[in-house]
Parts: C-alpha cells; sequence; structure tokens
C-alpha cells in the first residue's frame, strides 16, 4: 500500500528576532494512513549565527531545504528519521552569503578584520559581476576564486603585491568555513601568488644606527629602550609585548610565559610560549622591579585611565615618553600604534633614522646569526612553524652560508 503523508508549510520560529533564543524550522507531518501527527523541529547550525543577517541568511537556507525534502517525498514513519546533525543546509549558501558568514565568524585582531572587511567586498562585486554570487559555496573551485581575483585585479588595478595580499586575505576569511564544517576544502589553497619585486621594507638597523638609538632612549626615554630592547632580544611581536602581564615575566628562571588569550588577542598562534630572558635584556627587566607591581599588571602599562584620557601625556608631542609614569607596569594597557608613532617622532623624525620599528626583529634575528646562533634556535625562538619563515627574518643567514663554503669547503 503506498503511504499517504501531508504536512504543514515549515517556517521558521525566530523568537521576533531575538537572538539570545534559539531559532528553529518547524512543521507537522501527518501520515495520512494511520492518523500519526508528528511536531518536526530542526535547528541545523543557524543558532551558530551572532548577527541578524547571517542568522536570517542561514534559517532561510535550512527552510528552502525543508521545503524541497518534503516535496521530494520525504518522511519519517517507515524509515529511520535522520538526524538533525546530518543535514548540511549551509551548503545551500550561495557564495556571497557564505563568505558574509565565514567573515563574521572571523576572530582576528580589529585592524586584521578591517582589511578582510575590503577584500570580502571587493569579491562579493565581482561575483556579482561573473554571476558566481548565488552559485552554492560547495560548488565553487580554485578556478573560480582565481578568475574572481582576476576580475577584481582588472577593475581595481592591482599590483600584483596588492593581489598576494587579498589572495591570502580571501584563504583566511574561507577558511573559517572549514572549521564550521560547511567546506572540506578551502578552494584558495594552491593558488600561486603572482611574482614581485623583493622588497626592503624591513631593513635591519646598522651598527651605528642601534647606537644613536641606544644612546639617545637610553637618557631620554629608558622605558621605552627597554620595550626596544625586548623587541630586538626576543623576537616577540610588538602587540604580544605589549600584553604581557608582570607574571608573565620570570626573572629568576630568566622565562617569559606567553599563554594566548582569546580577549586580548595577545598572540599569533594557539600554543602556549616559553621565551627565554638573555643575559643582555635580564638587567634591562630587573630595573623596571616588576615584584613591586601587583601581578595582573601590563608590564609595558600607561597612565591612561578608561574614560580618563591621559593625564598628563604628550609633552613636546611624544605622546607620553617623557612622563615617568609612561611604560610603566599599569592595569591599562598601551596601544599598538602608540609605540609606532612613537617610533616615528623619536627615532624616524628627531634621530633621522628612516626605519620601520618593525626591522628590530630584523636586526635581532641578523645579529644572532651572525653570532652563531642556529637557525633552528632563532625558529624555536620566534615560534615558527617553518625555518622559511624564519629565514624571512634572517637575511644574514645567506651571507653566512656563501662565508661558510668559502672559509671550510674541503680541497679535492
Amino acid at each position: 500500500m503506498t503511504r499517504k503523508i501531508s504536512f504543514t508549510e515549515p517556517q521558521i520560529c525566530d523568537h521576533g528576532g531575538v537572538l539570545t533564543k534559539p531559532w528553529f524550522i518547524y512543521f507537522d507531518i501527518k501520515d495520512d494512513n494511520s492518523g500519526v501527527i508528528l511536531r518536526k523541529q530542526y535547528r541545523g547550525g543557524i543558532n551558530y549565527a551572532n548577527n541578524l543577517k547571517t542568522r536570517k541568511q542561514l534559517a532561510n537556507a535550512l527552510l528552502l531545504f525543508w521545503k524541497e525534502k518534503l516535496k521530494s517525498g520525504w518522511h519519517p514513519f517507515e524509515i529511520k528519521e535522520e538526524n538533525a546533525h546530518d543535514v548540511d543546509p549551509l551548503s545551500n549558501l550561495g557564495f556571497n552569503d557564505a563568505v558574509d558568514m565565514a567573515f563574521e565568524k572571523s576572530t582576528t585582531a580589529a585592524s586584521t578584520k578591517r582589511s578582510y572587511k575590503s577584500t570580502r567586498n571587493f569579491i562579493k562585486e565581482a561575483a556579482i559581476r561573473l554571476s558566481l554570487d548565488k552559485m552554492p559555496i560547495v560548488d565553487i573551485k580554485r578556478k573560480h576564486i582565481k578568475l574572481l581575483l582576476e576580475d577584481v585585479k582588472a577593475e581595481k588595478e592591482w599590483s600584483n603585491k596588492a593581489y598576494n595580499k587579498h589572495l591570502a586575505y580571501l584563504g583566511a576569511i574561507l577558511g573559517n568555513l572549514i572549521q564550521w564544517e560547511v567546506l572540506e576544502n578551502n578552494p584558495v589553497n594552491k593558488i600561486k601568488p603572482l611574482p614581485v619585486t623583493e622588497t626592503e621594507k624591513f631593513v635591519p638597523l646598522t651598527d651605528a644606527e642601534k647606537n644613536i638609538v641606544r644612546d639617545y632612549l637610553f637618557v631620554n626615554h629608558y622605558r621605552f629602550l627597554v620595550y626596544i630592547l625586548f623587541l630586538y632580544h626576543t623576537g616577540i611581536r610588538p602587540k604580544e609585548i605589549l600584553s604581557l602581564k608582570v607574571k608573565d615575566i620570570d626573572l629568576e628562571n630568566q622565562l617569559i610565559t606567553i599563554v594566548p588569550d582569546f580577549v586580548l588577542r595577545n598572540s599569533k598562534t594557539n600554543k602556549i610560549r616559553k621565551v627565554p630572558i638573555n643575559a643582555h635584556l635580564a638587567p634591562f627587566l630587573r630595573e623596571l622591579k616588576l615584584d613591586e607591581y601587583p601581578s595582573d599588571y601590563f608590564v609595558f602599562g600607561s597612565n591612561c585611565a578608561t574614560g580618563v584620557g591621559n593625564r598628563g601625556a604628550k609633552p613636546n608631542g611624544l605622546y607620553g615618553a617623557k612622563d615617568p609614569n609612561y611604560f610603566k607596569p599599569s592595569l591599562t594597557q598601551v596601544k599598538r600604534n602608540t609605540v609606532t608613532k612613537l617610533w616615528k617622532d623619536i627615532v624616524v623624525k628627531k634621530l633621522g633614522i628612516n626605519k620601520y620599528l618593525y626591522a628590530l626583529k630584523h636586526t635581532g634575528a641578523n645579529d644572532k646569526i651572525l653570532a652563531g646562533i642556529s637557525l633552528d634556535a632563532l625558529k624555536e625562538l620566534y615560534g615558527h612553524s617553518s625555518s622559511l619563515m624564519t629565514e624571512k627574518y634572517a637575511t644574514k643567514i645567506k651571507e653566512v652560508h656563501r662565508k661558510q663554503i668559502i672559509e671550510f669547503s674541503p680541497d679535492f
């Protein structure tokens, strides 16, 4: 006997748009032969979205999924009901909706997310021009991504360098869809970057420049000097240094501990790192007398107070660097752009050394290589996953290798 079923039109329960309550799709389905009626509810992962626009997009996708499934004759009466977790409504998302979802799921720093936003907008505009905006995200392949990037490159007159930057950003954005099990593979993977001329943006400081910076800061901006030395000796990223707290500095065992903090975004990795304090940096850290401050104070703190502003700041236009309380341990964290501005005002403008603050990391890497420290040791210090990444900082490694070949090659 052919089983007859009837059902009510699937609906979205969105609690009037309230995001704090779980949304779901619901409908009644009836076995007309027996008269049994079942009330069905499915969430299908739509409540992962924490903003109204994305939640609505996912709910509509799930709604469409169940409408089509019911029309195809699906019913739960004679077969084992499908588990709601086996339903994949997100595969119905069009490309542009999926890009929006992936962007919303990004947990990067605010400045990085602003960069991602531009990439997202450019790619979505290209998808509309190429009629790929509604194509199911699961059907998007590497060739489609390349078409989109080439379209934007022509539209915006991107350089090869800009193309490569947005290629990397798009890969990071779509990577979130793998985490949320929307995609199994990132379609951006294995797209080759375009060739670019090697940049010298982070040219290391010369010995003479290091001496000038050290001598001037020692007399005029001692605590800023300690911050500079921290970057040079440890290779810890500028923002990571500013996120360090007193409890993270163990002078007795000469160790710095970086514990990833989702709120502070204090690390680009999700692993706890132990960074050694060498004999050159240790005396400067002892001078800070960190043991006199509460353990939860930031090592390099600000004399700003939330809602009060920087009391007595910017003497001589130097963003409070001469204030004895600036860069002192505090509950208030110094902002990342503050140290950049300080470096620009003091080192670039006043001292006439046209080098970037981040060049100190490259300078420290080169000096360590020339001092005989191995690339593997430097890789461990910087917390890199590959030696190739470390070599970007240690540009002198090639010079050392050439010297070794010249001096130590055996005779025939």
